[in-house]
Parts: structure tokens; sequence; C-alpha cells
């Protein structure tokens, strides 16, 4: 497959699966509207079915096979169309390797490839997917003062940013103890994320110092070698 039309194959499937997330979304916001989640779950399966052909076409062409299943294996789940939040979670995982793909089909230089490599960005966000959802849904099972996945879900983001808005609290010690694991997660999650950025902008000014120096050290070079002909001329 060329790569332009690799590019147009992951443009389409990232827009499918970005629809397919909002649409479930809506469907777990609304869960009433008994026709619209008929036809939702059938969107659903027409982008798994889309999602396991792209996945089976990328490992039947991959050069190490038992790579790219290890590289993979979370995204299998969500791929999987099993109305189960957890799953639908990992779905986010597969948008955010397809971006990936895209983007590393469109580079020329190599550049992106190494930026992945350097900083990890794309596992951090991958475990904070996982992260985000995992305490999402123990959240939900155990406490009773947490009735529905949004509040549990709201209940994270708040523990994980260390807001505590205080409108939910978990009733249970079980639940206090989660939410604890939220803030602990947050704080390593978001100091990973800094760092990263932290380290692009000090690489950005260890290369604009580097390429002054460089042009410096040419300018001098430059001014010996005017000054080595005027002293071989003499």
């Amino acid at each position: 497959m060329g790569e332009n039309k690799k590019q147009l194959v992951y443009l389409a499937l990232i827009f499918l699966t970005v629809l397919d997330v909002l649409l479930m979304a809506y469907v777990l916001v609304h869960p009433s509207y008994l026709a619209l989640r008929y036809n939702v779950f059938a969107f659903d399966l027409i982008v798994c079915v889309l999602l396991w052909i792209e996945f089976i076409y990328s490992y039947l062409h991959a050069s190490n096979k038992k790579e790219y299943l290890k590289h993979n294996s979370i995204s299998i789940l969500g791929m999987l169309p099993i109305d189960f939040i957890f799953f639908r979670a990992l779905r986010l995982i597969k948008l955010i390797q397809l971006i990936k793909l895209f983007a590393l089909a469109r580079e020329t230089e190599g550049k992106i490839s190494k930026f992945l490599k350097q900083t990890y960005l794309d596992k951090i966000i991958v475990a904070m997917i996982i992260f985000v959802f995992s305490i999402t849904v123990l959240i939900n099972i155990v406490d009773s003062n947490v009735n529905d996945i949004l509040t549990a879900l709201w209940y994270t983001i708040v523990s994980m940013t260390s807001t505590g808005y205080g409108d939910v609290i978990p009733a249970t010690n079980l639940g206090k103890l989660i939410g604890m694991f939220a803030m602990v997660g947050g704080i390593l999650i978001f100091a990973s994320i800094t760092a990263v950025i932290s380290s692009l902008y000090m690489s950005r000014i260890s290369k604009d110092n580097q390429d002054e120096l460089k042009s410096k050290i040419d300018e001098l070079n430059s001014e010996i070698e005017k000054l080595n002909k005027k002293i071989d001329d003499l």
C-alpha cells in the first residue's frame, strides 16, 4: 500500500473512531433513546470490523509479528464491540495508535519516531487513559455515594487534578482508598507530562545555543583563514 493511500486509510479510521467514541458517549448520557442506541451500536460494530481489518493487515505485513502483538495487545480489547465502559475507553488507545500511524506515514525524516522514543508521550497518554477509566469503574462499583459512571468519572478527574470540589465524597473506606490512588496517580501522570514539555523546551534552547555557538565558531574560522592568507601574502 502506497504512503498516500496509508494516510487516507488512517485518516478515515481516525474520523470514524472519533465519531464512534462521541456517539457512544452520547448514548451513555442519554440511555433512554433505545432506537438511537441500536443505531449507534450497529455503527460501532461496523467501526470495530474496520479496525480489525486494519489490525490484521498490519499484523500480516509486520516485520516482527511477536513485537507487533506485544505493542498492540491492549488495543485489541478496545476493538471488541462489547457494551462495557472499560472496553469503550480502550477504544481511545486505538485512536491514539491510529493518530501515531497517520503521523508516521506523513513524516520523511523520522522526527516523530525520534520524539516518541525520547519522551514516551504516547505511552504516558495510554497509561493515563487506562488509569482514569480503571479508577472510574472501581469507584462506581464499590462506593454507594457514586450512583452512575459519569459521576464516577467526574470524581476521578477531580481527584487526579487535586481540585477537590467536595461535591462527591466516597462513603466507604475502600472508596476513599481508591480516591487516594487517584490523587497519587494523577500527580505522577501530570508530573510526567510536565517533564516531557520541559524537556522539549530545554532541548530547543540547547539546539538554539548549539546553532549560535556553531555560527560563532564558523565566523572565527573564517577570520583565522583571512589572517593566515594575509600572513602568507606578507
